[in-house]
């Protein structure tokens, strides 16, 4: 915890209800030029009940500026603990089994061409093992620089504003690359059953039949309808009715965004004592 001046201790221990204790951020946030502390007010089981930014010579900011130093600091240690638990799970996939697929089936079926039966339906199946190894990288790459970013975070401790943008970026980029696979692999999901049927004919088509299979159960289905469904809420938008596109890819970035800014004002305005 940082070491706060008398002043400081005084006015914030104003704001205090008295069987409350005191949890002082290390992150400072850099907000106008001035540094500020972030606090949370904590009940006896370690609850939070109440927040509040305080500059480092004592003076309490008005509600609006507050706002914006306690979203920067509680959204900093939120995407943090993402790093730390989701994207970390994310980098665990056998991605490697796309690949696996996308040979597979250039195996049996060669080069596809427009007049195929199955044009669509491969496409996609190929198109959906791309993106999601090639994603790969791209969530390597998000993971070496959030952890880069909290590297230098905790031996500054000021978290400035052009870092904690970069963050967000990073953070509601992570989120868009995970729809749109997740999108690829619902719609992937419902042609399955046509590819499965056209390769009951064919001799070479048993290592890929095992891994359509694989893909296609219960289980994958459901896990993909609920992140599907949980992934924005709902009265902040209806993305079961977005596709993979470049266009419904940055709506989807539209609403996550705003979904964060929502859950803030809904959840921690109301508790913020400035």
């Amino acid at each position: 915890m940082p070491a706060l001046e008398a002043k400081v201790k005084k006015t914030i221990k104003k704001k205090k209800i008295w069987n409350e204790r005191i949890e002082v951020s290390r992150h400072i946030a850099e907000y106008n030029g001035q540094k500020y502390y972030y606090i949370l007010f904590l009940n006896l089981i370690g609850i939070p009940r109440g927040a509040m930014a305080i500059r480092e010579d004592g003076n309490v900011p008005e509600l609006e500026h507050a706002k914006e130093i306690v979203w920067r600091v509680s959204s900093y240690n939120n995407i943090m603990r993402y790093a730390n638990k989701e994207m970390k799970d994310d980098l665990k996939r056998p991605v490697g089994m796309m690949k696996t697929i996308e040979n597979q089936v250039n195996e049996v079926y060669g080069g596809i061409d427009e007049n195929h039966h199955l044009y669509q339906e491969l496409s996609l199946l190929l198109n959906m093992c791309r993106t999601i190894y090639s994603n790969y990288e791209r969530f390597l790459n998000i993971y070496k620089e959030v952890c880069n970013i909290s590297s230098i975070q905790e031996k500054e401790l000021v978290l400035k504003e052009k870092t904690f943008n970069r963050l967000h970026e990073l953070f509601i980029e992570a989120h868009t690359l995970h729809f749109e696979e997740n999108k690829m692999q619902l719609s992937n999901y419902e042609d399955i059953p046509r590819i499965l049927k056209d390769l009951e004919d064919k001799s070479n088509g048993k290592k890929l039949n095992k891994s359509l299979n694989h893909l296609h159960q219960e289980k994958v289905k459901k896990y993909l309808m609920g992140f599907d469904k949980g992934v924005v809420r709902k009265e902040i938008g209806d993305v079961s009715s977005l596709s993979y596109s470049r266009e419904d890819l940055e709506r989807f970035k539209e609403l996550k965004i705003k979904e964060g800014y929502q859950r803030f004002e809904t959840n921690l305005v109301p508790q913020i004592r400035n």
